[in-house]
């Protein structure tokens, strides 16, 4: 074995081989979930209409404390309407929200069941998951780099199949990374629209920004269900 040359490198590059697909196969449902959850917020109407009844709230409680009303507000408040409460102490400002919709549109009540993706609160960040896709292309590079470069002191002579089995090994995962980076690029696109959809910051966290809609509809979930 002492005989081969680069033996070291070479065995990183087979690890390397090795761990590629894993990793790759690993990323895809993470980033297709995300692409999920962005497409049903977006498309997701019956929440825009619950943010409306809040936001309503919100301005009537302003006015009555003479304050101006408000145009819109962060989706991170959304966390907080289970803690504000009234005169009553079991009686909370998700509550308020509740009782509007069941006076007004009781349909509405259920718009959970519109957001299934949110059932589970959210793993890695979309920023975690474009960062690990970016790790890959490096790995496929260095991969690539090793080729040229057997290629250029003629080792490949030596071992024509290692070659040309690297060569197409090379072939397929770089097709497959591809496919995964065009995934992960949609997936960054709609997170944007998202952002800009609900006047959110560009640089809002997506696990932060979806585990805060889950914990507000596991909260909206339960006040309806003590109703019924």
């Amino acid at each position: 074995m002492c005989n081969i040359p680069y033996l070291s490198t070479q065995l990183d590059l087979l690890l390397t081989l090795r761990e590629l697909p894993i990793s790759m196969n690993d990323l895809q449902p993470l980033i297709n979930q995300k692409i999920r959850m962005c497409q049903q917020l977006y498309n997701c109407r019956s929440f825009v209409s619950v943010l409306e009844y809040l936001l309503a709230i919100g301005n009537y409680l302003n006015e009555n404390a003479g304050k101006e009303k408000a145009k819109g507000f962060r989706l991170s408040s959304l966390t907080k309407l289970s803690q504000l409460r009234g005169k009553d102490r079991n009686f909370t400002l998700l509550h308020a929200l509740l009782e509007q919709i069941m006076l007004q549109e009781p349909g509405l009540a259920t718009f959970t069941q519109d957001m299934a993706e949110f059932e589970t609160v959210p793993g890695a960040s979309i920023k975690g998951l474009t960062a690990e896709v970016d790790v890959l292309k490096n790995e496929v590079q260095k991969v690539i780099q090793y080729r040229k470069t057997i290629k250029k002191r003629d080792i490949g002579a030596h071992h024509p199949h290692f070659s040309k089995d690297l060569k197409t090994v090379i072939e397929k995962y770089n097709a497959q990374l591809e496919s995964l980076t065009k995934t992960c690029d949609e997936m960054k696109k709609l997170y944007s629209v998202i952002l800009v959809k609900f006047g959110e910051p560009p640089d809002q966290d997506s696990q932060e920004l979806f585990g805060m809609i889950c914990h507000f509809l596991h909260d909206f979930r339960r006040a309806h269900a003590e109703t019924v």
